[in-house]
């Protein structure tokens, strides 16, 4: 049955390259059939009016096409768009200038895949009646039709890679990271690809200078972004980072009130921040704080995710190890992320007195810090550092393990606190990246359930039922999310409850290999994002068609057609 599988997925895999080289063919000779090309206007297409005129005469049609119809009502793109900037921007990627974005928007100027893609992203968001029981129908429609304008305008007729290319990849890439089994096989190649076209139109260089500013803080903001989508799926077994940070030549964002009033300002590159040999010291915009998280978070999961030695093989109590070195870089940036002092005291300038939020600056504070307390908490997660230590050919020190457990359940609870702080403060903190944290987090909290110290069960038991929760809040709007509370839960009830992993036993504890896929899924981001639901599992349902549909959809089939999206009935 298994070797049937195969043959049919062969069969499929090369049809569709068979049709793929006979439609470049057809480009290259310059004979397109007029049907695919009508289909498939090209990148140049601006968004579409969707009130166009009906006077328009076949021959004109045909010499300058009419805008494509984005099979979405203008006033749920218009809805879905404000959702976009409330909900998702800065939460944490920054891909787009809010007000040159609208801009382009008035001027029917943004590309119908980017349209597409916005409506795809924020309709969880959305209230209004066109998303009503069909959130997700909607948005995977949206996504799917997106994604096959982008191959059929940038893989298939040789033009240059535009930026709003590069912006509906990513933001593809993560739906497809977020949506759950089904569409996950595709998200890791699809953000890949927003890698490679962001280096090929140069964004990771200083090269735009003949550009307004605005345009090239998002084009800096835009590569960062997709640099940070790079290092967080990157958060798992056998997922290296795509992008080398030798390779980052580009300053880091600037601060967010200077990008709003479309002004130009000089900040150090990645690593001027990093390097503390650097002798100007130079305050970074928060934005860029969470790039510098994102860089050592990328290398932490290299280190304990994935059992990479990034400078040295030296066991982790030693000065000279990458495990010291991660610690000594989070130490560096104590003080810049202001971890000492209340998250309150730190936002306060950027909530009015009536409460109200600025939710593009407080998200990148929010996130930096969540990001530092995940670095942590990777670093002295009890089961991670068991198999580090596992690979040392002596036992580790009884002050190192305590030390280390220490600090784990430490910045569990803390990440906690600031979710807390943050929600109860009015502010955003409701991405797919922050269930994350809080997973992470909860599994260490988990297992401080079966403390000895009544005092230290307690707590753990009420910080446990508070990560669970927030979970559940995420997960109805995050598929991915929902997977993760299920997996902390089957942690819990297949008693994982503390013992030998949180004590100076640590090394000695023995993990059968199916409690070890448990743990596995509680750290790792891939695994917890592309957990079958317990639906699919009782409904018996094919796991090899759900593969292959996904790689099907990721280059599709080129005489597939477009078809519009039917609206709800008001």
């Amino acid at each position: 049955m298994l070797d049937n599988k195969m043959e049919n997925v062969t069969a499929r895999l090369s049809t569709i390259e068979d049709r793929l080289t006979s439609l470049l063919d057809l480009h290259l000779s310059g004979s397109v059939p007029a049907s695919h090309a009508a289909r498939h206007p090209s990148n140049d297409t601006a968004a579409p009016n969707l009130a166009s005129s009906q006077d328009q005469s076949v021959v004109a049609e045909q010499e300058a096409p009419a805008p494509m119809d984005v099979g979405v009502p203008e006033d749920v793109v218009a809805v879905a768009v404000d959702a976009y900037f409330f909900y998702c921007h800065n939460q944490p990627y920054s891909f787009f200038h809010e007000a040159h974005f609208r801009r382009c928007l008035s001027e029917r100027t943004v590309p119908t895949h980017l349209l597409l893609t916005i409506v795809a992203t924020a309709g969880r968001f959305c209230s209004h009646p066109y998303f009503a029981g069909r959130v997700h129908e909607a948005s995977v429609d949206c996504a799917n039709r997106a994604w096959k304008l982008i191959v059929s305008d940038c893989f298939t007729e040789g033009t240059g890679t535009e930026i709003s290319a590069v912006q509906t990849v990513a933001l593809l890439g993560l739906f497809d990271f977020t949506a759950g089994r089904s569409r996950h096989g595709s998200a890791w190649v699809k953000v890949g690809m927003s890698v490679r076209m962001a280096q090929d139109c140069g964004l990771m260089l200083e090269n735009a200078t003949h550009l307004p500013y605005v345009e090239q803080e998002e084009r800096r903001r835009v590569f960062w972004s997709v640099y940070l989508l790079d290092r967080l799926v990157s958060c798992g077994r056998g997922r290296p980072p795509a992008i080398v940070d030798a390779s980052c030549h580009l300053q880091l964002p600037c601060e967010e009130v200077v990008w709003k009033n479309e002004v130009w300002s000089k900040t150090q590159s990645l690593d001027e921040m990093t390097n503390r040999a650097f002798t100007v010291p130079q305050s970074q915009g928060s934005f860029a704080h969470v790039i510098a998280m994102a860089q050592i978070l990328g290398r932490s999961a290299q280190y304990m995710l994935q059992e990479f030695n990034i400078r040295s093989p030296h066991p982790p109590w030693d000065r000279s190890s990458d495990f010291a070195a991660l610690e000594s870089d989070l130490l560096h940036f104590e003080s810049s992320l202001r971890i000492q002092q209340p998250l309150q005291q730190v936002l306060a300038p950027y909530i009015s007195t009536d409460g109200v939020v600025d939710y593009h600056t407080t998200g990148p504070i929010i996130f930096s810090r969540a990001f530092y307390h995940l670095c942590y908490c990777l670093l002295n997660h009890p089961f991670l550092l068991k198999r580090r230590i596992d690979t040392c050919r002596t036992l580790a020190p009884t002050s190192f393990l305590t030390r280390s457990s220490d600090l784990g359940w430490l910045h569990a609870q803390h990440m906690l606190a600031l979710i807390r702080d943050a929600r109860g403060l009015g502010c955003s903190f409701h991405s797919s990246s922050s269930g994350y944290c809080a997973t992470v987090a909860g599994s260490i909290i988990a297992l401080r359930t079966g403390d000895s110290d009544l005092a230290v069960s307690q707590r753990a038991q009420l910080l446990l039922e508070e990560a669970l929760s927030y979970l559940d809040t995420l997960g109805r709007h995050w598929n991915n999310v929902s997977s993760m509370a299920t997996v902390l839960r089957r942690m819990v009830y297949d008693g994982f409850l503390g013992g030998s992993l949180c004590s100076s036993e640590l090394q000695r504890a023995n993990i059968t290999l199916a409690e070890e896929e448990t743990l596995w899924a509680v750290v790792d981001y891939n695994t917890m994002s592309s957990t079958v639901s317990e639906e699919s599992l009782n409904n018996n349902q094919d796991l090899s068609s759900i593969w292959l549909d996904s790689w099907t959809d990721l280059f599709g089939v080129p005489g597939d057609q477009l078809a519009p999206l039917t609206p709800n009935p008001l």
